[in-house]
């Protein structure tokens, strides 16, 4: 029993781990089609860099 649930605890993680190189690598992406500086933040998400600083990608209609 101890065995499935570190199993199951190790293929969370590597789910977890692929799912953030997504988020990087679509935010790193999203930097280059608008030619905007991103920077990707843990917990955060996709930061742009604007006039004001850096706001999170998602906030960043309600910025400009």
């Amino acid at each position: 029993m101890i065995r499935i649930a570190s199993f199951g605890i190790m293929v969370a993680a590597v789910v977890w781990l692929a799912m953030r190189g997504i988020d990087y690598g679509t935010c790193a992406w999203y930097g280059h089609q608008t030619e905007r500086d991103t920077r990707y933040a843990a917990f955060v998400g996709c930061m742009v860099k604007t006039s004001s600083g850096w706001v999170p990608r998602n906030e960043l209609r309600t910025q400009q």
